[in-house]
């Protein structure tokens, strides 16, 4: 199955929509960050794609780093997933997260998305001069601490989760 990235764009609304019902229904965690909520109106959402552009362009707080946001899409233009990319780190996201955030949305995964997201999502770390990347995963989720390791993570140690401190996070460095 042919997949690529795309920028968030307003075309993704209802399937936006569609994805997100579907994951906050599933009740599992949602990843990346920009993933939130459903949007009532054409308008709305394209604030949010606003915010999205505004945060891969540094015009946000400065306490956050930018960030490129994408989704995965298949050949069909069907919405798979998404990704995030941070350019730099802080010490907040060196001390959790890192540099990626990723995730397939519930009635998609275990179908190999995941691994070929983090790829691609590599090559575009690549293009940005980026030579190592570090990713984290609840230690608790096998399936994507797996999907790391594929990529080629090496285990760098487990820091507690900032937002749900009873919960670790196993972070990895990969070279893109």
């Amino acid at each position: 199955m042919e997949l690529y990235l795309a920028k968030p764009d307003l075309i993704y609304f209802e399937q936006y929509n569609e994805m997100m019902a579907e994951w906050l229904a599933d009740d599992t965690q949602i990843s990346p960050w920009f993933l939130k909520q459903t949007f009532d109106t054409m308008e709305e959402f394209a604030r949010y794609i606003q915010m999205l552009d505004d945060c891969e362009n540094g015009i946000l707080d400065k306490k956050f780093c930018s960030t490129s946001s994408y989704f995965l899409v298949d050949e069909n233009d069907r919405l798979i997933g998404a990704a995030s990319l941070r350019h730099h780190l802080t010490v907040a996201v060196l001390n959790s997260w890192g540099h990626i955030g990723y995730g397939i949305r519930p009635s998609e995964r275990r179908k190999g998305y995941a691994t070929r997201q983090l790829q691609m999502v590599l090559e575009e770390a690549k293009g940005k001069k980026l030579r190592k990347i570090l990713i984290g995963a609840h230690e608790t989720n096998i399936g994507s601490c797996r999907v790391i390791e594929t990529c080629g993570g090496q285990f760098a140690g487990i820091v507690p989760d900032p937002d749900e401190p009873e919960k670790n996070i196993r972070q990895y460095w990969i070279k893109p």
